[in-house]
């Protein structure tokens, strides 16, 4: 692969990443407009969340199946379509049912992401090639959402939510017919590998699945770091904002180093156990910033986002070797169904934590707790495997 086509290649996955998630975010982006304009209440779009991220967790070991099936060029094809697809309908919802439909759409596009875009890279890239190029494409989650943060609302203002909604459409679509020429055909070694379905799972699979949702849930806190920020620091609602920036804009370089050092070390392990390290350590300093100094915030979302933040691109990459190039889809499916489940989970059980005890102290412990638990996972995953 040419350096041209290899960037090309990588910018397509990284589209195709924030395409594929983009949904749960744009409906917290457009929040206001929506809720003012179909006259919902804040639980009922939160139902549309909830809906998102708990169908996509059980969808995806189907779409795992399906990627290996098919394999990557038409899986990620596929991809870009149902992303446009779940885009047009959100925009031509004219009640609630419709931004149901919508997020379940989402939901199945948000589950083939990992699945698609690891075959993809498994077929077309050899061992050694793959690690900066996992980083980059698993850093288009966090950058979608950056970027659809800055231009989604104006092109609310200017277009209306719906009209915000039609045009971001038009994008994955025409990443779709990219895609057609950009990527490879699918290598014959790899049309072989589809008539071998349905062998066993390695164990780290099952490890890294266990080790994703710890991670999730105990990283999902991030979604309450603004809150957290204006409720028990005191700061504006803008800086709140700033710090959920902080994090997704770390979490971006983060990714590509991280899978760069463990490819080329082969600690995935290791790094995954340093991780869990990284999320704990945030998990105090954010304690710490309510109970000494407010400053402290800004270092504990640093951390936090090369801590949990980041284990995605190292998960991607170890799913790759353990599972083989046949088999990537349906694992990939099976660890992110682990994740997606923890990140679903722990948002709830955090704010219902937050509102009974009015305090944010459980919430951070618990989290340091889940972050152990993963590093727990890492080293019984470590043991496992000596002879």
């Amino acid at each position: 692969m040419t350096g041209s086509r290899r960037l090309a290649f990588s910018s397509l996955l990284f589209a195709a990443m924030g395409a594929a998630t983009f949904t749960a975010a744009s409906l917290g982006i457009l929040a206001t407009f929506i809720i003012d304009d179909l006259a919902i209440s804040r639980a009922e779009l939160g139902a549309v969340l909830a809906v998102v991220n708990i169908a996509a967790a059980v969808l995806s070991p189907v779409a795992g199946r399906i990627t290996d099936r098919v394999g990557g060029k038409r899986a990620i094809i596929a991809l870009f379509v149902i992303a446009g697809a779940t885009f047009l309908i959100l925009g031509t919802a004219v009640g609630y049912a419709m931004l149901l439909v919508g997020a379940l759409a989402g939901a199945f596009s948000q589950a083939s992401a990992n699945p698609a875009t690891n075959k993809l890279i498994a077929e077309d890239l050899p061992a050694g090639e793959r690690g900066v190029i996992t980083g980059i494409k698993q850093s288009g989650v966090q950058f979608g959402i950056f970027l659809g943060g800055v231009t989604v609302p104006s092109l609310a203002v200017a277009f209306g939510w719906r009209g915000a909604y039609l045009v971001v459409a038009v994008l994955p679509l025409l990443f779709a017919v990219a895609a057609l020429w950009i990527v490879p055909p699918t290598p014959e070694a790899s049309s072989a590998h589809r008539r071998q379905r349905g062998n066993p799972l390695p164990p780290a699979i099952w490890w890294l699945a266990g080790y994703g949702f710890l991670s999730g849930f105990s990283g999902s806190v991030t979604y309450l770091v603004p809150l957290f920020a204006e409720e028990a620091l005191g700061l504006s609602p803008i800086a709140g904002g700033i710090a959920a920036a902080v994090i997704a804009l770390v979490a971006v370089v983060g990714r590509i180093l991280w899978s760069r050092h463990a490819e080329q070390s082969g600690a995935f392990r290791g790094s995954l156990l340093t991780m869990a390290a990284l999320s704990l350590a945030a998990a105090g300093l954010f304690l710490a910033s309510s109970e000494l100094a407010a400053w402290l915030l800004w270092p504990a979302a640093v951390v936090i986002a090369i801590g949990s933040g980041s284990w995605n691109s190292v998960g991607m990459l170890a799913v790759m070797v353990e599972a083989g190039v046949a088999a990537t889809g349906r694992a990939s499916g099976i660890v992110l169904f682990g994740f997606l489940t923890g990140l679903g989970i722990g948002p709830p059980v955090f704010g219902a934590i937050v509102d009974r005890t009015g305090s944010y102290d459980l919430m951070w412990l618990l989290s340091a707790l889940a972050a152990v638990a993963a590093g727990a996972v890492v080293i019984a995953w470590s043991r496992s495997v000596r002879p």
